[in-house]
């Protein structure tokens, strides 16, 4: 599959979406630009490469030396180490995997190599102009690739919740006049912050979100953005309002339940090999603000 738009077409969450939902592999290329208006146009290119609908490596390069500079960078591993060590290293192996298996590296530099990845990616979300291909048949290169990885729709959900600017996804985001409804019969077992998981208690499809943002004292467009990122997980869609609904008190729902017992009940489904563990994906949000270069 290949799929070329513009951002204002297809906002980087709702291809997230398409890359989680359908398990898709590739490459999605990402071109930021300055000034669309100009035919001088600057414009900067960014890689994120996937498989099966989960992140596996972040470049703003095509010469394989995005992952081997931030090592450099860090100077954890020599150079001179690292291209020796990787040409007699078996094709296809995860550079990362590789130096981690010899001793040059240890899980906690992986970890910390792999979100500096994943702060690229969420700093594309600020993105007001560019344009996407979406290219299915291009191969991942292992030079890029730490071994570890992550659902995109986790990714995006992260990146959702340090925006910024909203601006590009205001014709997005939900009403505050419609309601929100589940469209899964269990609880998720996606990492959801509690406000997330106060909404999607009330996803019933009879409570307007204004009504869920005065229950909760919460702003409305906190409650939008919210129910948005909700919305492009799966787990919810958004629904209008019949004239016969019934009152937001005969829908009680304790709050403070919902940030406790809601998330202790979660089950998370195990971590597979090379995927990233469950306790880096909780702290990666501190990663993440800390702007790691």
């Amino acid at each position: 599959m290949s799929l070329h738009s513009s951002l204002a077409d297809f906002s980087l969450a709702e291809l997230f979406q398409i890359i989680d939902q359908g398990r898709r592999s590739g490459c999605l290329i990402v071109c930021k630009l300055s000034d669309e208006n100009t035919s001088a146009a600057k414009s900067r290119y960014y890689f994120i490469w996937f498989r099966q609908g989960r992140i596996v490596a972040a470049a703003n390069c095509l010469d394989g030396q995005g992952l081997i500079g931030k090592i450099r960078q860090r100077k954890w591993v020599q150079p001179q180490v690292i291209d020796k060590f990787y040409t007699n290293t078996e094709t296809g192996t995860p550079l990362g995997l590789c130096l981690k298996t010899a001793g040059l590296l240890n899980a906690k530099q992986l970890n910390l190599l792999f979100a500096s990845q994943l702060q690229q990616i969420r700093e594309l979300f600020e993105i007001q102009k560019g344009v996407f291909k979406l290219d299915s048949k291009a191969p991942v290169p292992s030079k890029e690739m730490t071994g570890l990885s992550v659902r995109a729709i986790e990714v995006a959900l992260m990146a959702l919740r340090t925006l910024k600017n909203w601006n590009a996804l205001a014709d997005a985001v939900p009403n505050t006049s419609s309601a929100m409804c589940s469209i899964i019969q269990n609880k998720p077992h996606l990492h959801l912050k509690p406000l997330e998981w106060q909404i999607w208690e009330f996803a019933n499809g009879s409570i307007s979100l204004s009504a869920i943002a005065h229950q909760l004292n919460q702003p409305p467009a906190l409650v939008q953005q919210a129910a948005f990122r909700l919305m492009i997980a799966g787990l919810v869609e958004e629904v209008p309002l019949s004239s016969s609904i019934l009152e937001l008190k005969n829908y009680p729902l304790d709050v403070n339940e919902v940030n406790s017992s809601s998330l202790a009940k979660t089950k998370f489904t195990q971590p597979e090999t090379f995927k990233i563990n469950t306790s880096f994906l909780q702290n990666l949000c501190g990663y993440l603000k800390s702007n790691i270069s």
